[in-house]
């Protein structure tokens, strides 16, 4: 039996060597490794990143659909609640550099510039709302948004009815939903 100074004195050395041995060989990653786990880190970001670009576009497209969607219900809310015009109107005769919502007492609400987005509206249309919520100028109108730089991403498109109703629907290469006719 030994003391407690010798049982560690003893144990110590052993640990150490052990350690030593094993700790040598498994120490750090070989060049080779480093190089494969680079590639393989290259390949899987070369793959995502187009469909990162991809969603950012179509995401873009969404929220400025539903900004120019919000906007028309706002102020086709606001006419009614008014009793009186309520206009949304383009800044610079386009609506991709923002609009205001206007009514007799100033601007209510705007809109800034939408980012990457292309919006195709009916030229030199202002669309105001009555105090009945209707359009003033009566027709059905189409306002097709799409993004500036991916022409992958699909567009999408707010009709608004000649009674002052928006509704928001995805156009497609192959279903052509913002058609005028």
């Amino acid at each position: 039996m030994c003391n407690a100074s010798q049982c560690r004195s003893n144990r110590e050395p052993r640990a150490v060597r052990t350690l030593g041995r094993t700790f040598g060989r498994t120490l750090g990653f070989t060049l080779i490794e480093m190089l494969i786990t680079v590639a393989i880190v290259g390949i899987l970001t070369g793959i995502t990143v187009p469909s990162v670009y991809a969603m950012l576009a179509n995401q873009r497209i969404k929220m400025a659909t539903y900004d120019f969607y919000s906007a028309l219900a706002y102020a086709r809310s606001q006419a009614i609640q008014r009793y009186e015009v309520v206009n949304i109107v383009p800044r610079g005769n386009d609506y991709a550099n923002g609009w205001d919502i206007r009514a007799s007492s100033g601007v209510l609400r705007s809109q800034l510039e939408l980012n990457h987005v292309n919006v195709s509206a009916p030229d030199k249309v202002t669309f105001a709302y009555d105090r009945y919520g209707r359009l003033t100028t009566p027709g059905r109108y189409v306002v097709r948004l799409a993004a500036s730089a991916n022409a992958s991403a699909a567009a999408r498109c707010v009709i608004i009815d000649p009674d002052g109703r928006a509704s928001i629907q995805v156009d497609t290469a192959s279903q052509s939903v913002c058609r005028t006719d």
